[in-house]
């Protein structure tokens, strides 16, 4: 009588293989190779990673290009120079200032009544802060007008002068604050045109020793 094939084969029981040892030991290798592989990858693209960094890095610092050598800490723009040779007529370029943030009296040295006040009143709608209208006698009565100004008001003497053509600027070393004082004068003819009107940075037109 024949034994049944499932019998006489011990890779099978009942129709079914029966994985072997040398099987299960075959599998184990080949997951293992893949896991290695795998480790492998990773350790290599760390690397390749590491050198380009270390390449680009080294290239910044030959180049001088290297962000952190230099100084972070921004720098805000100074409007008035630290050190001035000659306070009375710096020969430094200012910044033209917003209007908003000049605050200026305009004084009528002519007699000519509401000259001041108009004045003024165009300053006003240009964005200046009018601090005060009056008259005053003036060593510039005869000119187009005077700009007067302390240390610390240089760009905002420069940003009025720039409304009235022909102003000169003139020094008031006692003055602690930026406030400006305009005096109108026996020419002037009005405020410069607005399309006309240069914010660039520029120099104090000064006046003439008296």
């Amino acid at each position: 009588m024949t034994e049944p094939k499932d019998r006489r084969d011990p890779s099978s029981w009942h129709g079914q293989h029966i994985v072997s040892e040398a099987e299960l030991a075959f599998q184990s290798d080949g997951q293992a190779k893949k896991r290695r592989r795998s480790r492998q990858n990773v350790v290599f693209t760390v690397m390749a990673s590491l050198v380009v960094v270390v390449f680009v890095v080294s290239v910044l610092i030959f180049t001088g290009n290297w962000p952190w050598n230099k100084d972070q800490t921004p720098q805000a723009a100074s409007d008035a120079p630290a050190n001035i040779e000659n306070p009375v007529c710096p020969d430094v370029n200012f910044k033209v200032q917003d209007p908003g943030t000049v605050m200026v009296r305009v004084l009528n040295t002519t007699g000519e009544s509401g000259l001041a006040g108009s004045t003024a009143e165009r300053l006003k709608e240009r964005g200046f802060t009018i601090t005060s209208v009056t008259e005053s006698a003036s060593d510039y009565a005869d000119e187009v007008g005077a700009v007067i100004a302390g240390p610390k008001g240089y760009a905002q003497a420069l940003s009025i002068q720039r409304q009235v053509p022909g102003a000169v600027f003139v020094f008031d070393k006692d003055r602690r604050d930026d406030r400006i004082d305009l005096e109108v004068g026996a020419k002037f003819e009005g405020l410069e045109k607005e399309r006309k009107l240069n914010d660039a940075p520029g120099k104090l037109r000064c006046a003439e020793s008296k």
